[in-house]
């Protein structure tokens, strides 16, 4: 017997960790009040739909969540796919389900069916097996008279066996529905004795079936709009931005904008076409919602469609921001799909001093004015500074889990942390989002205020040998303090024209 080589040489293989990913800030949610057939059961909460027909199969052709996501299908571009979420507006309550095992579309031929006349197989009912010999299908004159003599055979089992023309399977199902054991069903398989196997044939074995299982009616209570965001943040908490597939009350709205606000990194968007919204007055919800700098909030007033915030956040969030200048401004888009209101001048002004959206003319030209959300910041803004936390968070995560040793708390170690930075802030120079220019901010580290960011951000940490013996202990890094100079956009421009004879 040899000795191993590696008593010589030892190789050793690291495995890399894998970091955590990047969340994706172009996912919209709808949530709609409507059932659909989707939302049949408890347990799911959402369906992602990457086309209007997705949704129409989902919910009719002419149902509200529908018309809602048309303008979202009919923006370009926009992102790849979105969420349909379950909101139980008024309650209510999904029937008993039937336990059934369900074939796949048959491939054999009536004909050949109707040559078997001394069929058989075994079926699992309630957890025991059943069975089924004997079976002369001979006389059958359609599907139909085949699944008769299959359910001749196992009615006294509290289970029935149908022929359903449409989808061309034979279906075994129990007779009550609701959640019973005793109809409990199994696939299909080969039974002891005499005759002509039929499981195949019949699409009833594991690999060709489906079983559902039974299950009793189930109330669904009503539920606010910030209860359905947060069952959904539960299950999935990758979606960024939310709209209703209804008209909202002013409590509703100032519910769901106040969840938004206070999760990680949301945003609510709705339309609404009440003149009163666009007034800055006590008692408005809007004007509420501008006292409490809700800035989460995207709104737009629109006195005909209902649903031009699904096309406004189509656009706004089809940034891709690994891209080269895909940053974008939301001031001058179209929305397709929406018809572009003529408002007056005071019209304007009101919505734009609450920070609400409008899609009018500018002479003949019809706009979205002004990108913002309520309050008046500008949402790309928003919209990137979500992003490079996000991204900074993950890559800062990563060169500590990936790194196969450790991170030294010294002056090395926070090096590599800036680098990290560093790399997400080039990131926002490529796409357009960071560009160089003068920090008007306070000073920090070697900054200086009215010092010009020639790269369009700055990022520092002080010495570990400033770091108070406490924070030593917990092994915590200095803080890392970034500069940022947002590149912004032009949203207007002042001509002078001088002339001269």
């Amino acid at each position: 017997m040899s000795l191993p080589l590696s008593q010589i040489v030892n190789v050793q293989l690291n495995i890399q960790p894998r970091s955590s990913a990047r969340r994706d800030f172009g996912t919209l949610a709808l949530f709609t009040p409507e059932s659909g057939n989707v939302f049949g059961d408890a347990s799911t909460l959402y369906i992602d739909c990457a086309e209007q027909s997705d949704v129409e199969a989902a919910f009719g052709t002419n149902s509200e969540t529908a018309r809602a996501t048309r303008p979202f299908f009919a923006q370009t571009p926009r992102p790849k796919s979105m969420m349909v979420a379950r909101w139980v507006r008024t309650g209510r309550t999904i029937p008993a389900v039937k336990s059934a095992l369900s074939g796949s579309p048959l491939s054999n031929t009536l004909a050949e069916l109707k040559a078997v006349t001394d069929g058989r197989f075994s079926l699992a009912i309630g957890g025991s097996q059943y069975d089924v010999t004997g079976l002369d299908l001979s006389a059958a004159v359609d599907l139909q008279g085949v699944a008769a003599a299959i359910d001749a055979k196992i009615t006294a089992k509290k289970v029935s066996c149908r022929h359903d023309a449409v989808g061309n399977r034979f279906i075994i199902e129990a007779d009550q529905a609701g959640a019973d054991d005793a109809t409990r069903l199994g696939y299909a398989t080969d039974s002891t004795g005499a005759g002509t196997y039929l499981g195949g044939m019949l699409k009833l074995e594991a690999g060709q079936a489906d079983i559902t299982s039974g299950a009793n009616a189930v109330t669904l209570p009503a539920e606010t709009l910030p209860e359905a965001f947060a069952r959904l943040q539960d299950k999935n908490p990758g979606w960024y931005a939310a709209v209703p597939a209804a008209q909202l009350d002013d409590d509703e709205i100032a519910a769901a904008s106040g969840w938004i606000q206070a999760a990680d990194k949301k945003i609510f968007g709705y339309t609404t076409s009440k003149a009163s919204h666009i007034e800055f007055v006590q008692g408005n919800v809007f004007k509420a919602l501008y006292d409490r700098q809700a800035y989460r909030t995207v709104a737009l007033y629109d006195r005909d469609d209902y649903y031009a915030a699904m096309s406004w956040l189509a656009r706004a969030l089809s940034v891709n921001f690994a891209a080269n200048n895909s940053t974008l401004t939301m001031k001058f888009k179209d929305l397709p799909g929406i018809t572009a209101d003529s408002l007056t001048l005071t019209e304007a002004n009101k919505c734009t001093r609450l920070g609400l959206n409008f899609y009018t003319y500018f002479d003949d030209t019809a706009m979205v004015a002004e990108g913002t959300v309520v309050g008046g910041r500008f949402f790309d803004e928003i919209h990137i500074l979500d992003w490079f936390v996000d991204a900074v968070q993950k890559e800062v995560f990563a060169v500590l889990k990936r790194s196969p040793t450790k991170i030294p708390l010294t002056d090395a170690g926070t090096a590599k942390l800036i680098a990290a930075v560093k790399k997400v802030a080039r990131e926002g120079v490529k796409n357009g989002a960071f560009a160089p220019g003068v920090w008007n901010g306070d000073p920090f580290g070697t900054l200086e205020t009215g010092d010009r960011l020639d790269d369009g951000f700055y990022v520092w940490a002080d010495t570990v040998d400033n770091l108070s013996t406490s924070d030593r202990e917990k092994r915590k890094a200095p803080p890392l303090q970034v500069a940022l100079k947002l590149a912004g956009a032009i949203h207007g421009v002042d001509i002078i024209v001088n002339f001269d004879r």
